[in-house]
């Protein structure tokens, strides 16, 4: 009996170290934050992409680990660290369907119960049909309402109000019958922000604070804040750009927030701290769906209440026009990770999947490092665009000084340039509008709805709307010279 017990003791001796190393606390956050292959990757990517800045968090198990690159101001050459603030754009969806199940976890309403009734003038319509819209389905994306509605959001002064974002709503036609299939909607998030204030009695952005923030120990986050400074690209060089208030809405993507803040944030996620027992309650709730209510992404993906639920693990991306950010949660390997960058990039992105990759066990996706950048491509080829542009137009503008002396030595018939110059105007004149349109048009084909030029230059770097401008000058000139060459022929008969 004694022989066997001190042989179970020297097998358990032998297999504990073995235990211990396949627990989440074998994945050291400062270990795998200084493992090599990652580092050159992201410093590859960083060199590829040029943020100004990237921020990156680790919660792995007891362990917190941060890792920063760059600048939070190039101007002042200051350096990003876990205290910087940065916007944390559709990351902050999660915030806002946290506070829907705290509300139903004090008994005050409950996923499954329609808008309408804590919103009285809530009245949508499919097919002619009124809808009856459940608070699930605004949380899942599965309202019907489309996308393109934040387009239609105000554009001018501060920030608008929870109450006059919701009434875009009010009277809408969808534009698919709810529950039918998935698709991505700002608009729903801030109706829920609405409701958020309606029932609670307080203002979103108060209870947010009240009830989520601080018992979190999130102290230097909150909604319109200050933050580090922002930049977008402008012809290729990356220049500071403050995203008006108007376009931020607290509901959909308004939180600001540092990496210190947002590792507690993924400490609360993975059940770390010991917070109030409704908060504990409302965050196990937002991280469940009935069976009946998934509706299937692709590849097994599922969106609700804030997060993405792919392969085990839990994550979503967030984009301002200044600012990125990504995070994921994987409770099984007591894992949490959050990267931000202040400039709308996919770094963020590639810098915290790398980093998950390693951690794994796995080979770093290189497939990652070839895909574009978003919004430098889009700078980069309205900077090829305008280039061609202008120098189109300094050569119309030679064409056009010198194309009197030109016709005078070498006549032609007014009869012949006339036929020209219609051939000219009905090849012109619709290209002249399209390319005046084709920044609406592009929106459009993203899902965006016809957004104004207004809305335009906030979401896309300026050289964008520049280019076509340019475009649209040429096409002018390239008009207007056939009108001075036909009436220079007319003029030397």
């Amino acid at each position: 009996m004694i022989k066997k017990l001190i042989k179970r003791a020297a097998a358990a001796a032998l297999i504990l170290p073995v235990l211990i190393a396949s627990t989440p606390d074998a994945y050291a956050a400062d270990s795998v934050l200084n493992d090599t292959e990652w580092n050159s990757f992201v410093e590859e990517k960083i060199e590829k992409d040029a943020p100004p800045g990237l921020a990156l968090a680790l919660v792995s198990g007891s362990e917190i680990g941060y890792k920063n690159w760059g600048y939070a101001n190039i101007g002042e050459q200051s350096p990003v660290t876990e205290d910087t603030v940065f916007g944390i754009g559709s990351c902050s969806k999660a915030f806002t369907a946290l506070s829907v199940f705290l509300l139903q976890e004090e008994g005050k309403l409950s996923v499954e119960d329609s808008v309408s009734d804590y919103l009285p003038w809530w009245n949508v319509t499919w097919n002619g049909q009124p809808q009856d819209t459940k608070i699930w389905q605004l949380l899942e994306h599965c309202s019907g309402i489309p996308n393109s509605t934040m387009m239609q959001y105000p554009e001018s002064g501060g920030a608008p109000s929870n109450e006059e974002i919701a009434h875009i709503a009010e009277n809408i036609r969808l534009v698919y019958e709810p529950t039918t299939r998935f698709e991505y909607c700002n608009l729903g998030y801030d109706v829920l922000a609405y409701i958020t204030e309606t029932v609670s009695g307080v203002p979103f952005e108060e209870y947010v604070t009240e009830e989520i923030l601080q018992p979190i120990g999130m102290t230097h986050s909150g909604y319109h804040i200050p933050t580090t400074q922002g930049y977008r690209w402008f012809f290729l060089k990356l220049k500071p750009y403050d995203e008006p208030e108007y376009a931020l809405t607290s509901g959909d993507g308004g939180l600001r927030s540092t990496t210190k803040d947002m590792s507690l944030w993924l400490e609360a996620q993975l059940g770390h701290l010991e917070l109030p027992e409704k908060l504990t309650n409302a965050i196990a709730s937002s991280h469940e769906i009935p069976d009946e209510y998934k509706i299937d992404m692709g590849d097994g993906m599922v969106q609700y209440n804030g997060w993405i639920d792919y392969d085990g693990y839990y994550y979503h991306t967030g984009t301002n026009a200044n600012f990125s950010s990504f995070i994921l949660v994987d409770q099984e390997r007591d894992i949490g990770i959050f990267s931000v960058s202040n400039v709308w990039t996919y770094t963020a992105d590639y810098a915290a999947n790398s980093l998950y990759q390693v951690i794994k066990g796995e080979q770093i996706n290189r497939q990652q490092f070839e895909l574009l950048d978003p919004c430098s491509t889009v700078d980069k080829v309205s900077t090829c665009i305008t280039v061609i542009g202008l120098i189109g137009i300094l050569l119309i503008l030679a064409i056009m000084f010198t194309q009197k002396k030109r016709l005078a030595k070498k006549p032609r018939t007014p009869a012949k340039e006339k036929r020209k110059l219609c051939i000219r105007c009905v090849v012109l004149i619709p290209l002249l509008i399209l390319t005046a349109l084709l920044p609406k048009l592009v929106l459009w084909a993203a899902g965006y709805g016809f957004a104004s030029y207004r809305m335009i230059g906030v979401w896309f770097p300026y050289s964008f709307l520049i280019a076509f401008a340019v475009l649209s000058v040429m096409f002018l000139l390239m008009l207007i010279s056939g009108f001075t060459r036909y009436r220079a022929v007319r003029s030397i008969s």
